[in-house]
């Protein structure tokens, strides 16, 4: 599951960390858009159900209360948190149940969820990162869940696209890999005496020119997938936002307000990195082609889409403070990592280490004639 998040960038950055490959060629950064009837998306440490976070959703979804046309295929648009299906009756403030998490077991089955998804509301939910709370026997540990450093990243695609060696009577070998990534298949020939050093060798003096070619090719195509990668997670110093697969809905009143945008959070059964803290976790959407095949729902059917809504290994996570448990706590020691071997603090240990210290400060202002002691004459 999940239920509370984590988003601390401005509109500007987050646009900027959302770069996308576009139709038309080239980089380009989705349009911020507000969400109707003034509502306002506030950065916040510790984000709970109700708050208006910002997702991504396609450019032809209008709502028509737009004010400035739309030059982006993607659009980042703040919706509320909690899913108000389109068919509510009444205040969209009391729906009967929780619509925080759609599972995806069922998505296609309940028609809070199917009936937006079979209208191609897909959105995808962006974030710093998610909290979850592993029971340890009587109490719960809260953990902040995040994807990976872009610099972790980077060095772990560039080991799974270096191709392995296999030893061959004539002394050079050739491997063939289909590539998940480009979904191409690439060969590779290499001398076996870089046998033992790195697995991507860079010394080509013992490869014909065909071969110094080929080698070449395959570089230019693992880097465009770099810049593609570094692209979509923002590349330089700009924080890599989580990317969850989410649906969304839109809420009109009968009065003519402004309608209410809103969406849930789909869920899978957890990755084995992940079960250590629960059961459950958000569908993350690794990369921009995943990213784009979600929501681009005009050229790609729902029954393709959906194949990448699954569990991930992809994720990092560290314990935080228990003050995230209150959700009006949303200052950035919600997120910083605890050391869980260290004794915790308590409103008695605390007074008394205040008690202590203030009685060390006064002795050390008094004068020194009255610190020293002195013995009678």
């Amino acid at each position: 599951m999940c239920g509370r998040t984590a988003c601390t960038l401005a509109p500007d950055e987050i646009c900027r960390s959302c770069s996308y490959s576009s139709h038309s060629g080239g980089r380009q950064e989705p349009q911020w858009r507000d969400p109707p009837g003034g509502q306002k998306y506030y950065p916040s440490h510790n984000v709970a159900p109700g708050a208006h976070t910002p997702v991504i959703i396609s450019s032809h979804h209008r709502f028509g209360t737009e004010d400035d046309a739309v030059s982006t295929e993607r659009v980042v648009q703040p919706m509320q948190w909690g899913l108000i299906p389109s068919w509510h009756k009444g205040s969209p403030k009391k729906v009967s149940y929780e619509t925080n998490n759609c599972r995806s077991e069922s998505m296609l089955e309940k028609p809070t969820y199917k009936v937006p998804l079979q209208r191609g509301r897909r959105c995808v939910v962006l974030a710093d990162g998610f909290f979850e709370w592993k029971r340890d026997q009587a109490k719960k540990q809260p953990y902040f869940i995040y994807f990976p450093d872009k610099k972790d990243t980077d060095e772990r695609e560039t080991n799974s696209s270096c191709l392995k060696v296999k030893k061959e009577e004539n002394g050079v070998s050739v491997k063939s890999e289909r590539d998940s990534n480009l979904g191409i298949v690439k060969e590779e020939k290499e001398n076996l005496e870089q046998e033992g050093g790195s697995e991507c060798p860079a010394d080509t003096s013992s490869l014909n020119p065909a071969d110094v070619l080929l080698k070449k090719e395959i570089k230019t195509e693992l880097n465009g997938t770099d810049k593609d990668h570094q692209a979509h997670t923002g590349g330089g110093e700009t924080k890599r936002l989580m990317t969850m697969a989410g649906v969304f809905d839109v809420w009109k009143s009968s009065d003519g307000s402004p309608p209410v945008l809103s969406y849930s959070v789909i869920t899978v059964e957890s990755s084995p990195a992940m079960m250590k803290v629960h059961h459950r976790m958000p569908a993350l959407l690794l990369t921009d082609k995943e990213v784009q095949e979600w929501l681009d729902s005009e050229n790609v059917p729902l029954e393709k889409a959906v194949k990448n809504i699954r569990a991930t290994e992809e994720i990092q996570m560290h314990p935080v403070s228990d003050i995230v448990n209150n959700s009006r706590n949303k200052s950035p020691d919600c997120t910083k990592p605890i050391d869980l071997t260290k004794p915790k603090s308590t409103p008695s240990s605390n007074l008394m280490m205040k008690w202590l210290s203030k009685g060390k400060k006064e002795q050390s202002n008094e004068p020194l004639s009255k610190r020293i002691k002195t013995e009678p004459e």
